[in-house]
């Protein structure tokens, strides 16, 4: 059985793996944060970037990935890999 400590820092890996994979594949479509969070229904860049580099434990949620998956042209499990 796994200890409170270790899952929460299984999921905080996953959750920097996630947003290291978001700015490599928008980087990589030559996207600017405020284009990518336009696209994806937000108002301005803030939280994106803040959630790009995981600054104050922001991150993305499902609902986040599900659209920049389709907007960057990247299958949703390509955010989750290593």
């Amino acid at each position: 059985m796994n200890s409170s400590d270790d899952l929460e820092s299984f999921s905080e890996e996953i959750l920097d793996t996630v947003s290291k994979n978001v700015l490599k594949y928008r980087k990589d479509k030559g996207l600017t944060q405020m284009q990518l969070a336009l696209e994806i229904g937000m108002s301005g860049g803030a939280y994106l970037g803040r959630a790009e580099i995981r600054k104050e434990n922001h991150h993305f949620n499902i609902k986040h990935l599900a659209k920049i998956s389709k907007i960057l042209d990247v299958d949703i499990c390509e955010f989750f890999k290593s």
